[in-house]
């Protein structure tokens, strides 16, 4: 069993979009699976609504493989990029797809206190370490994002 988080959007190029940040922040094409998701117990033809509106039903699961001690970092792009109902699970990971998901069955819910940066740093906490003077710019926020990551980790 592999350790997952996922969130759902309401559409396929957001699901994209913050699958494109998970790749861009170090996570392969296997590590992340984005799956269209229908509501429980609605039927495959749709609703008269639904047809009358032309809206599809349901909405976009993406999924990421978190087996690398990164789930923070999947929790934070998923909710920068919009997504609701964060979860977390256990599941079968094979070839990029969570294999044994099942629509009906929510996993546990992420709180609004996880991730590595939620809520975000203070800017003057960033700034308290001790400094020569000579540091490049970034480097005493560099140094606070580090320490961080130890600290959660």
């Amino acid at each position: 069993m592999s350790p997952i988080v996922a969130g759902r959007f309401e559409s396929i190029a957001s699901a994209e979009e913050a699958a494109r940040i998970l790749f861009a922040r170090g996570f392969s094409v296997w590590d992340v699976s984005i799956t269209s998701v229908r509501p429980q117990g609605e039927a495959r033809a749709g609703t008269q609504a639904e047809a009358d509106t032309g809206k599809s039903a349901g909405s976009v699961m993406l999924a990421a493989c978190v087996g690398n001690g990164l789930s923070s970092v999947v929790v934070d792009v998923l909710r920068e990029a919009g997504a609701s109902h964060l979860e977390r699970a256990q599941g079968c990971w094979e070839c990029g797809q969570w294999t044994d998901f099942d629509p009906n069955v929510r996993g546990e819910p992420v709180q609004d206190v996880e991730g590595e940066y939620w809520p975000r740093p203070l800017a003057r906490e960033s700034v308290a370490e001790q400094s020569t003077g000579n540091e490049d710019p970034g480097s005493e926020l560099e140094h606070f994002v580090n320490q961080k990551r130890v600290e959660h980790d």
